[in-house]
């Protein structure tokens, strides 16, 4: 048996915003591997170089960056690709129902306006808990996988 815990890959050009989520992450998950990337660029390099068993548990980007924007990150993670069955959580300053419907409508599993406090980010991250860590407490923090 191989002992794995979940990962989330996040993606977001501010560095304060990385900062931000990551913090989140130490306090309400530390056990979940968080791996930040600067930009869509950098997180679709960071997926092209994890082996099928290492992909990450979900993936949480920003709307707007500079390089490949959260609507294109979908586009390119999204059906028929090897990351198809992640969930996609899109975040943004954005509340434009426009860029929602746009984002649902490329299969984000959720879009989300950024939190502005700590606890409304720890308020969303503890909604997420099925998505980040597993399904039930038995896969809370680690998943077991038969070798």
């Amino acid at each position: 048996m191989k002992i794995r815990f979940p990962s989330v890959f996040f993606a977001d050009d501010d560095p304060d915003d990385r900062e931000f989520f990551l913090a989140g992450m130490r306090r309400i998950y530390p056990q979940v591997i968080s791996t930040p990337f600067t930009d869509g660029i950098d997180l679709m390099e960071g997926l092209s170089r994890c082996p099928a068993a290492d992909l990450p548990s979900c993936l949480i980007f920003d709307y707007r960056m500079p390089t490949l924007s959260g609507p294109q990150l979908l586009a390119v993670t999204g059906a028929g690709t090897r990351y198809a069955s992640i969930p996609k959580i899109v975040w943004s300053t954005s509340a434009r129902q426009k860029d929602i419907e746009e984002c649902l409508g490329l299969g984000a599993t959720q879009y989300v306006i950024k939190p502005a406090t700590e606890v409304e980010l720890d308020v969303f991250l503890r909604s997420m808990d099925v998505v980040i860590v597993g399904t039930s407490p038995a896969t809370k923090f680690i998943y077991i996988e038969q070798q």
